[in-house]
């Protein structure tokens, strides 16, 4: 297990995330406004990037569609993470939300 933390600015947060989540299976994501509202902790719980064969967010194929901060859409590497997770724990560009999430396993 790896547990990655990131101090950033919050206009940085989607870039960051797409990049570090894009390199290892996350386990839990957590992003924590900092005190004077200009920075995030961003923490993730990660393991080696698996095969992504079960994979039900990239189909199997290890990629999935990534909503850059422009507004266009890209193919990058799988994060395991459905949009709506994504949104809810504040990943995307505008995102309302700061929920933590955690990836469920069959034993939870």
């Amino acid at each position: 297990m790896i547990e990655i933390r990131i101090l950033c600015d919050h206009s940085d947060v989607p870039a960051i995330a797409q990049t570090v989540l894009g390199s290892v299976d996350a386990t839990s994501v957590r992003r924590i406004p900092v005190a004077g509202g200009t920075r995030s902790n961003l923490l993730i719980g990660a393991e080696h990037r698996g095969s992504h064969d079960d994979c039900t967010v990239c189909d199997e194929d290890g990629m999935t569609l990534w909503f850059l901060p422009d507004g266009t859409e890209q193919r990058r590497p799988c994060t395991g993470l459905e949009y709506e997770d994504l949104l809810a724990t504040g990943l995307l560009p505008h995102a309302p939300r700061r929920d933590v999430w955690r990836r469920h396993t069959p034993q939870d």
